[in-house]
């Protein structure tokens, strides 16, 4: 009799876990598509597809007035810091010879005083434009229809906090070829201040395509079918997950534009990316043995 009651006891415990467990269990399975998916929901914003490159400021005019021959100086006719235009004298040697400047800017530096005997092949001065200023920057083959001669572009100068705009003023006709990629050179244009200055690195941004008041989606969401067509998770009225065709427009690498196929009210989902576990490995000390 003990027997027989001790036999339900168990059976009935067993019982209780293995709906204990089936209940867990479903909930587990239930909760997967949460932890695999994240929910987001389309919204209007700006899109622009740039191309973006770095170079380094630079002058777009600058003398180095050089002694042709040996010579003195008797006077100098500017100081350093003084603003000169194109033809304006310089210095006049004790020969009676008058340099004067072949660029407007502004006299950089000075190099020697009056009375000093400058020797052949010396540099006595040097002008620079610090107003008009320029930008070298590298296009690849691939990005060159995305530019030409007078298209505006944004210079972004990180160290200094500004952006200024630009025009591209020359294309090189030629390539160049840099670890077997062929690259052209372009120079872009813009007015400086005294807060820029040369030698500071930059980056011009030109400005490919735009989208504005875009339905707009993380790229992560986009997927691809067996014809190539572009869908995306939704989550239906009913609570149940469809795939659903949509079409796309521009992108800037982050959002992506969604032309057809959704609404602002669609809840998307966009499948998480979970990094595999990795294990840091130390090379243990040697004494210089491998």
């Amino acid at each position: 009799m003990k027997k027989g009651k001790k036999k339900i006891v168990i059976g009935s415990v067993i019982g209780v876990v293995i709906v204990i467990g089936g209940l867990l269990g479903f909930q587990l399975l239930g909760n997967q598509p949460d932890d695999q998916f994240s929910a987001y929901q389309p919204a209007i914003e700006n899109i622009v597809n740039d191309n973006r490159f770095t170079g380094v400021i630079e002058s777009q005019s600058r003398e180095e007035i050089m002694a042709a021959g040996s010579q003195e100086i008797y006077e100098f006719y500017v100081s350093e810091g003084d603003l000169v235009e194109e033809d304006t004298d310089l210095y006049e040697t004790s020969a009676g010879e008058v340099i004067s400047a072949t660029v407007s800017g502004e006299v950089a530096e000075i190099y020697f005083e009056e009375d000093d005997t400058v020797p052949a092949g010396a540099k006595v001065m040097d002008i620079v434009d610090y107003t008009n200023l320029q930008v070298s920057i590298k296009v690849d083959e691939y990005q060159l229809s995305s530019i030409a001669v007078g298209s505006p572009v944004t210079i972004s100068i990180d160290s200094i906090g500004r952006s200024v705009q630009g025009t591209v003023s020359e294309i090189s006709r030629e390539a160049k070829n840099e670890n077997d990629v062929a690259y052209f050179t372009a120079i872009v244009d813009f007015q400086g201040d005294a807060q820029i200055r040369i030698g500071m690195n930059a980056e011009v941004i030109i400005i490919k395509e735009t989208a504005e008041k875009a339905l707009a989606l993380p790229v992560d969401a986009i997927l691809f079918n067996a014809d190539n067509e572009s869908y995306v998770m939704v989550k239906n009225d009913s609570g149940e997950t469809e795939n659903r065709v949509v079409k796309t427009g521009i992108t800037d690498g982050v959002k992506i534009q969604i032309s057809e196929g959704l609404s602002e009210g669609d809840t998307v989902l966009i499948p998480v990316t979970i990094a595999p576990e990795t294990t840091s490995f130390q090379r243990p000390a040697t004494d210089g043995a491998v």
